[in-house]
């Protein structure tokens, strides 16, 4: 498990703007209600979802695809929640 200092928790900031308007309106009130509260395990899952592709991103999101990896779904439930 990765340790999240305030260095590491910027640069995910940081990797969320995104090219797509619609990640982005998404992804800010996501920030604004829940990131700070993210645990350490959660923030690698973070971490790994914000490496996606913005279209692969989004479809999650949409739920028009279905995640590969299992541990996803429960982060991207609250991402669409927000």
């Amino acid at each position: 498990m990765a340790q999240f200092d305030e260095t590491a928790k910027r640069r995910i900031r940081f990797q969320t703007r995104r090219g797509l308007l619609e990640l982005d309106i998404v992804l800010r009130k996501f920030m604004a209600n829940h990131f700070d509260r993210l645990s350490d395990d959660e923030l690698e899952i973070f971490t790994a979802i914000l490496a996606l592709e913005d279209q692969e991103f989004l479809a999650l999101i949409n739920q028009t695809e279905t995640p590969q990896r299992s541990d996803f779904e429960p982060l991207l439930a609250k991402i669409r929640a927000a």
